[in-house]
């Protein structure tokens, strides 16, 4: 499978760590395939490489993967934790990822302009080791009331306290069209007052299981659980 790289502009030229990559690591040369992405659309293109830059020529448009439209709201977990989140979430399929100030986060605040630079470096790499069409967005909220609830379809989430209702018991048969919100607690899990007013906002409280997950990994049982759904939300298409 050929080396796959996201772009932020369709110009036939890749400049930077990029390029680098092509020439210094993978040791390419002109006339090997590469995929290039940009703004949700794959190419597989033909680099031409020179001293200084590598150009690449589109062969042809690759048909685009079916997917869910999951956000992934992640409980602020303390230390380089959500690193980890970023990676493996990305990897398996959400559009979008917030991080969130909850009461019980022991580490918060917006990181720093350094820190979002990495963070969108670790998701990048992961959309192209993962063969995504695209870079899920990410952004940071202090607080759950300051998400607009009312822009999703459904809302999960994952209780320790909640020991009857599963995620296959609170999703509905077809997910295709609906916008999933998916909330992960930080490490002290989810406030009282947080669950009420989740629950005011019509959240569904769901079970991961028995056993209790660390937060930066939780999410990942839900969302192979929702990606196990996608050959039956597309099969009509």
């Amino acid at each position: 499978m050929p080396q796959r790289y996201f772009l932020e502009e369709n110009k036939g030229l890749i400049t930077g760590q990029d390029a680098h990559h092509i020439k210094q690591v993978m040791r390419m040369k002109t006339g090997d395939i590469i995929i290039v992405c940009v703004d949700g659309a794959c190419f597989e293109s033909s680099i031409t490489i020179h001293k200084d830059e590598v150009s690449y020529e589109i062969i042809k448009t690759l048909k685009n993967q079916e997917t869910l439209d999951i956000t992934l709201f992640q409980g602020m977990p303390k230390g380089n934790k959500i690193e980890i989140t970023l990676k493996y979430a990305t990897m398996y399929g959400i559009a979008h990822l917030v991080l969130v100030d909850m009461k019980r986060s022991i580490q918060g605040g917006k990181p720093s302009e350094q820190k979002q630079k990495r963070y969108h470096m670790i998701m990048k790499e992961a959309s192209e080791l993962s063969h995504r069409f695209s870079i899920p967005t990410l952004e940071y909220i202090e607080g759950l009331e300051n998400v607009k609830w009312n822009r999703y379809d459904l809302i999960l989430l994952a209780d320790e306290d909640e020991k009857t209702t599963t995620l296959n018991d609170a999703i509905p048969e077809h997910l295709k069209s609906l916008k999933i919100a998916l909330i992960i607690g930080p490490e002290g899990g989810i406030d009282l007052k947080e669950r009420v007013y989740l629950k005011q906002h019509n959240a569904k409280f769901i079970s991961l299981g028995s056993n209790i997950l660390s937060s930066e990994i939780a999410s990942l049982y839900a969302l192979s659980i929702l990606n196990s759904k996608i050959p039956k939300c597309f099969d009509k298409q």
